[in-house]
């Protein structure tokens, strides 16, 4: 039987925030385990209860959704982070990435996109819509609008290049170890490894890095 996702929700309006916790709590896939009002009563609670992922909304009262990424990058580094807006700023998404959130949504989308979103999240790493898409992230580097704060060009195996292909065509560690013939747990290795190198937050980065270096064509 396949283990629950354990959610951390961190909402503060009490609608949005009691309609959200009923719908991830209905699907029989994943239970939320944490529900919090702010981004300090989130970071409290998860003291002792560490969720397979968190959903933060970006306007919080103490701490913004950015600043609660932050702070949970510094203890909790495989947590998994979506950030939860209105607002659909194109740098605010990257900024987001680059502050180590795997992933954003906007409050609009439909449960669809959200359930699909932490399944992703948790299984490969991140989650691209439309929004969030290889294309603009390349797009934004590229432009200058956005200059990742990565450390600068730096030497890659062959396989490290391999997998960071893969990873930019959004193939799970699962799916890269086969098409490498190797154990998910290897390519797990090598995708930490890779992020050390670079000094990404997570595997949006290794995107985001590959465009600017030129890598991979996005």
């Amino acid at each position: 039987m396949k283990k629950k996702i354990t959610i951390g929700v961190a909402e503060d309006q009490k609608i949005y925030r009691d309609g959200l916790i009923a719908m991830l709590n209905g699907t029989g896939n994943s239970k939320v385990t944490i529900e919090a009002e702010s981004g300090m009563e989130l970071l409290l609670k998860m003291k002792g209860n560490v969720p397979d992922i968190v959903l933060l909304d970006y306007r919080m009262p103490e701490m913004n959704g950015i600043e609660v990424t932050k702070k949970i990058r510094e203890k909790y580094d495989s947590v998994k982070i979506l950030l939860l807006s209105y607002y659909d700023n194109q740098e605010f998404v990257v900024r987001a990435v680059e502050c180590g959130a795997n992933g954003y949504l906007s409050k609009d989308d439909p449960p669809e996109e959200i359930l699909q979103a932490i399944e992703s999240a948790v299984d490969t790493g991140y989650y691209m819509n439309d929004r969030t898409s290889k294309c603009l992230i390349g797009e934004l580097v590229r432009q200058g609008k956005v200059v990742p704060s990565f450390d600068g060009a730096v030497e890659f195996s062959r396989v490290e290049l391999q997998i960071i292909k893969y990873i930019c065509q959004e193939k799970s560690a699962s799916e890269i170890g086969l098409l490498l013939y190797r154990s998910k747990r290897t390519i797990d290795g090598y995708r930490a490894g890779i992020m050390k190198k670079i000094g990404a937050k997570n595997v949006v980065g290794i995107v985001i890095y590959a465009a600017k270096h030129k890598l991979v064509e996005l």
